[in-house]
């Protein structure tokens, strides 16, 4: 069905876009702009599926030199151009998001087409939008595959001709992507259709692209570097057209803070004498993005065991024992049995099974208080849960015991409280109060006991 409706929609665009003729000759405007789907990336997209709800803004700065020269001559027709790229995207469904980018020309010089030709100092470039259709993502997102459909309007033509295309353009795309808990990966394969037509000697037709980028999360929900390296020919004389073959190499760095803002900078560097293929270019901008949706209340599932079946064992067998020898096997039974809250009492620390993945953050208390000395933990649980919506934390208060119960509701609600004010909402808070019944220390030493005052998270995915 999903595979269906992404056809049909390419096939419309297909039909709109394809007899379009070009008023004179027209620049690929798509080479000036950013990705509205960075997923880690810049200008690489991604093929996971966002979640339902998601929006995000992007604004990116980029710096490129002598964007568009024309070989042999070396008139440059760009000498340097400061683009603002304005993107915006909302997540619809998991397998369908919506992107919409708008570049702004902030300042650029040069020679211009001819003499009658000056450059516009600012402007703005094409309006591009880009829908991504999810066909499908398979073993936890480890492979997936998305279809982009991405229109570019005539918009930069309002102001100059170099400013963008001079008309409709389409170029549908192919996105494969993997994702693991450290690398990730996409490549991406485009047609892009063009109306022949020559310029400077050179002629330009339909081009096939690919573009590969790899993301290393350098440090865990924190710092992400990237590699991309572009690709793309003319159909009508593969690798043959200098004016229009184009090999462009960069990447970057991702810096992602608690408040659903990210930080992004890098650069690339272009290679051959393509037409609008910067020789380099340096970018850097921000990114923010949260889910607009109402917090589901989701219900925590519990594992449930059947100990009644492990203690009907020893109880079927304790009849046929008797039988043989009931007076001895009676006598020997008692003393086994006292014992039994002796081994139960050392075997303390093994806690009964839980819900959900426990994280290795913890935090230790003071005798009698709930003051947090030290919120380090609290701020990483923070961290991972603002850059992850879907999930809600449980948060499972002790004690040792020596103090009351009620003082572990204190600390639970302390740390609450933090984790509120670094961001989190309250309705994907949720507490347990444990109090003494689960000890990881048994002994009555002052360490014992501190590693008994803490408090426990656990990730609820349900």
């Amino acid at each position: 069905m999903k595979l269906s409706r992404t056809i049909i929609f390419s096939f419309i665009f297909l039909i709109l876009t394809s007899n379009i003729s070009a008023g004179g000759f027209s620049i690929d405007g798509n080479r000036f702009k950013t990705s509205p789907f960075t997923d880690g990336y810049l200008t690489v997209y991604g093929s996971e599926g966002l979640e339902e709800g998601l929006i995000g803004v992007d604004f990116i700065m980029n710096f490129q030199h002598e964007p568009i020269i024309v070989g042999g001559t070396n008139k440059k027709v760009i000498a340097n151009q400061i683009t603002s790229d304005i993107s915006f995207f909302y997540s619809v469904a998991k397998w369908f998001d919506l992107g919409l980018s708008l570049p702004v020309i902030l300042f650029e010089n040069g020679d211009g087409w001819n003499d009658r030709d000056n450059l516009a100092k600012a402007g703005v470039g094409d309006l591009r939008l880009v829908p991504r259709f999810q066909l499908f993502s398979l073993f936890d997102k480890h492979l997936s595959m998305s279809v982009i459909t991405e229109v570019t309007a005539p918009t930069g033509r309002e102001i100059h001709s170099a400013l963008g295309s001079r008309q409709f353009t389409f170029r549908p795309a192919i996105a494969i992507g993997t994702q693991s808990k450290w690398v990730d990966a996409a490549l991406n394969l485009f047609y892009h259709l063009l109306p022949k037509q020559s310029f400077a000697a050179s002629k330009f037709d339909d081009e096939f692209g690919l573009k590969l980028a790899i993301n290393v999360h350098a440090v865990e929900k924190l710092l992400d570097v990237n590699a991309e390296f572009h690709t793309s020919t003319s159909i009508e004389s593969p690798f043959k057209n200098d004016a229009q073959d184009n090999i462009e190499f960069g990447g970057g760095v991702r810096f992602k803070t608690p408040v659903n803002i990210d930080v992004v900078a890098g650069a690339f560097g272009g290679f051959g004498n393509a037409v609008a293929v910067p020789k380099y270019r340096i970018y850097a901008g921000i990114s923010w993005n949260m889910n607009v949706l109402p917090a589901e209340e989701k219900q925590e599932k519990s594992i449930k065991k059947l100990p009644k079946k492990q203690p009907e064992k020893p109880v079927a067998e304790q009849p046929k024992e008797e039988k043989k020898q009931p007076e001895k096997k009676v006598k020997k039974a008692a003393p086994k049995k006292k014992e039994a809250p002796k081994q139960s009492a050392a075997a303390m620390p093994q806690q009964p099974e839980k819900t959900g993945e426990r994280l290795p953050n913890v935090v230790n208390f003071m005798h009698e208080s709930d003051y947090i000395a030290d919120p380090v933990e609290i701020e990483k649980v923070a961290l991972i849960l603002t850059r992850n919506f879907t999930l809600k934390i449980r948060i499972e208060a002790h004690t040792d015991r020596h103090e009351n119960k009620a003082l572990a509701q204190k600390r639970a609600n302390a740390v609450k409280a933090l984790l509120i004010k670094n961001g989190v909402e309250a309705n994907r808070i949720k507490t347990k109060i444990i109090g003494s019944k689960e000890p990881v220390a048994t002994g009555d030493t002052e360490p014992d006991m501190v590693k008994n005052r803490r408090v426990e998270f656990f990730i609820i995915t349900d």
